[in-house]
């Protein structure tokens, strides 16, 4: 691991000169997204610069095509064994990987305070007016955020790879015509489009619809929800999962998932960006065309902004946080990168924050770079509970009730080896991986499964084999008026204007959330009994981590930040990318449609790159 490190932090001083970095394609952000990016841009024979502002520190151990050991970061943290063991210890490094973005803060003033200390009440000889502020504005304290209208859960990632280091690994396609964007005016087209970008996305982030075909678990769940909501042998998901409306039944299927099965089939191999990466690690002349900086937050872009035409990306200004010169070290902490294109994939958060900073440090005229920046944003109303699976169903675990015989087989075997146990299937019995996606008639998007999240441990006295957790996925219809601002006046952690959210549910999406819950419910209720403290509950604003639509990608720029190949209107060579793209309201898991979107910029852009000599 220690070798790891130091592979990646080489990279960063290599950029220790006074001259500004060149390259092809710059690249802010490391994630799947800003990963898809790179593959593509390396593959085509270019070369790529990332800025990521955080860390590499999580890898995958390969051999390159000379067989020898390389690490690619960005690799999923619930591959350690331990947590393979024990998925609810992952609780704890969700919740630390997991940055708040806005954070409301009021008087802090505290009567019962020792009186000689920081914002203690003064005494008679201070001054009428106290300078000491009392209001915090650090590490995402936010004075002029309103509570009521915060997306209070929203977090952000910063890392090699990003969220993908730890993710649910959940891929599922967008309804044909109820999520899907438009990137032609042609529905049929669109959907061709769309199956063909979807097709190059799950190949490459791998997703799998089968990993969990021999889980004794996950067939209860699923095939008992079929046999209550449809029709047990043929009521399922088409293979490619695009989800599928039937009047008056559910769809239930297999969650599609990014992973693979291990050679020890009872562990799960899960997929993040080093998915994507690894190909470009395994060769030798590939990885000399990727330069990596870690702990390197793209700050701003230089614009140039010609009298006539389209304005221009020069070049993008990165901070290294962790710099320290050391006597007689000239170097600067700041980094310069020029390229040809520039791509801001820093998630939905960070994109749209790096380009009102740029709006700030680049112009003063009264008119935005990006007039329609952190508007119609969208966000997922989420419901959660956890049950422990009734009794009727753990006892017909041992009648093997679907004829399947490596059921029977694992069932008998954990029974001589463990006959005290009294459930009477494996310890490491795969998990249920169960979804029935969004249709017309119930537009909302369900995961019938067992995982780690930041929220819903189970206590260490409950054998979690019995335990299911639901969390549905509700939609937001895009909205002008919700927002996402900066301010100037405050910063975050990074010294980047801070993140203020302006958002509130319509009364359509209000009434969908609450059928949500009745549905989860009722869905609930015919598998088994509520885990006490994981009662049927709305979760806070933004848990779900899907904000999608602050640089929404769409075909008018009246109202849309970026163009549908995902080039931001009215610039040459400036792109965005990552979640805050989509610009439609959504309920399923937005990552493989953003790594979409992805694949068409970099298409995009590599045409317009073979017409210019690449950078030496």
């Amino acid at each position: 691991m220690a070798s790891a490190r130091l592979q990646i932090r080489h990279l960063v001083q290599l950029t220790r000169m006074s001259a500004p970095l060149k390259t092809d394609v710059f690249i802010a952000g490391s994630g799947p997204i800003g990963s898809t990016l790179a593959k593509y841009f390396i593959d085509a024979g270019y070369k790529v610069v990332i800025a990521e502002q955080g860390s590499a520190d999580s890898f995958t151990s390969i051999k390159d095509i000379n067989k020898n050991e390389v690490f690619v970061p960005g690799s999923h943290k619930k591959n350690t064994i331990e947590y393979q063991k024990d998925i609810d210890r992952f609780v704890a490094v969700i919740k630390s990987a997991l940055s708040p973005v806005s954070i409301p803060v009021s008087d802090t003033f505290i009567s019962t305070l020792n009186p000689v200390v920081w914002g203690a009440r003064p005494d008679r000889d201070s001054p009428v007016t106290d300078p000491q502020p009392l209001l915090p504005v650090s590490n995402g304290k936010n004075p002029n955020q309103p509570a009521k209208f915060n997306l209070g859960a929203e977090a952000v990632t910063r890392g090699v790879g990003g969220m993908s280091t730890h993710w649910t690994c959940a891929t599922p396609r967008f309804h044909k015509t109820l999520e899907l964007p438009a990137l032609l005016t042609d529905p049929a087209d669109n959907v061709k489009e769309w199956g063909r970008l979807y097709a190059l996305a799950e190949s490459l982030i791998g997703t799998n619809r089968h990993a969990f075909d021999e889980s004794i678990r996950h067939n209860l769940v699923l095939r008992t929800l079929r046999s209550v909501y449809g029709d047990i042998d043929k009521e399922t998901l088409p293979d490619n999962d695009w989800p599928t409306d039937i009047p008056g039944k559910r769809v239930f299927g297999p969650l599609p998932l990014a992973c693979k099965r291990m050679p020890n089939p009872d562990y799960v191999f899960w997929n993040a960006a080093d998915t994507i990466l690894k190909s470009i690690y395994e060769d030798p002349l590939k990885r000399e065309k990727l330069t990596l900086l870690t702990n390197t937050g793209c700050q701003y872009l230089e614009i140039d902004i010609p009298s006539t035409g389209d304005k221009k990306s020069t070049r993008a200004r990165c901070f290294d946080y962790l710099h320290s010169a050391t006597e007689g070290d000239k170097s600067s902490a700041e980094i310069i990168v020029e390229a040809q294109y520039f791509v801001i994939a820093s998630g939905a958060v960070a994109t749209p924050q790096i380009l009102f900073n740029t709006d700030v440090k680049c112009t003063k005229k009264s008119s935005p770079l990006f007039p329609n920046l952190g508007k119609y944003i969208t966000e997922q109303p989420m419901a959660f509970c956890q049950i422990i699976l009734k009794k009727e169903l753990i006892d017909s675990i041992q009648k093997n009730p679907y004829n399947l015989p490596w059921w029977k087989e694992r069932v008998e075997n954990h029974v001589k080896n463990y006959p005290e146990d009294p459930l009477r299937f494996p310890f490491n019995d795969p998990e249920p991986q169960v979804t029935t996606p969004l249709t017309a008639e119930k537009p909302w998007h369900t995961q019938i499964h067992r995982d780690a999240f930041s929220y819903g441990a189970v206590a260490a006295t409950i054998d979690t084999r019995t335990i299911v957790d639901f969390r549905f996925f509700g939609r937001m219809k895009p909205e002008k008026e919700n927002t996402i601002t900066f301010e100037t006046k405050y910063t975050d952690a990074f010294n980047m204007p801070q993140p203020t959210f302006n958002v509130q549910l319509g009364k359509d999406d209000a009434k969908n959330a609450n059928d949500m819950m009745i549905d989860m419910c009722d869905m609930a209720s015919k598998l088994g009994g509520y885990l006490p403290g994981s009662e049927p509950q709305f979760m806070e604003p933004g848990l779900a981590l899907h904000l999608g639509g602050t640089v929404r990608a769409g075909p008018t720029k009246a109202d849309h930040v970026a163009d549908t190949s995902c080039k931001v209107y009215e610039f040459e060579n400036l792109y965005v990318a990552g979640n805050g793209v989509i610009p439609t309201g959504f309920a399923a898991n937005p990552t493989l449609t953003s790594m979409c979107y992805a694949i068409r910029t970099a298409e995009d852009i590599i045409k317009k790159l073979k017409l210019i000599k690449p950078s030496a």
